[in-house]
């Protein structure tokens, strides 16, 4: 099983990597499972401010922030709406297992992926190989 980095040490590694935003550790850990074999350095956060950290900490954007709406604290909108402000080139996802009806879906997050859960593995690869195609990463 993947170990999600929580070691701030390696936190200048330049190496490509994702975030992934969830009070669920297990959700935390399918993403990570799915994601093993990509090469990718994937870090979890179990709430908006622990990613809010990770990010000042990091060389770099990740290439992937996925990003769960409930969560105690800030709500994942409302960190999704700084990550948006504050990332130049990351992929944003929003994932939920309790919003699957998207007529809610805030005009100022349009351009953001919506990901319901459960999810399967190709929707996760997909959606870290398309941002490696964008972003011109190697898989």
């Amino acid at each position: 099983m993947s170990q999600i980095n929580h070691d701030q040490s390696a936190a200048h590694a330049s190496r490509d990597w994702v975030l992934v935003v969830d009070d669920d550790e297990p959700i935390r850990n399918v993403i990570a499972k799915f994601l093993e074999d990509t090469g990718l350095e994937i870090v979890g956060a179990e709430n908006a401010n622990v990613a809010l950290d990770i990010l000042a900490a990091k060389a770099s954007e990740p290439l992937v922030a996925f990003v769960d709406v409930l969560m105690p604290g800030m709500d994942g909108l409302t960190l999704a709406r700084k990550l948006k402000a504050q990332l130049k080139r990351s992929a944003l996802v929003i994932i939920s297992g309790h919003m699957n009806n998207l007529s809610w879906w805030p005009m100022d997050l349009s351009e953001v992926t919506f990901l319901a859960k459960p999810f399967r593995l190709a929707e996760v690869t997909e959606i870290v190989n398309l941002a490696r195609a964008e972003f011109g990463t190697k898989g």
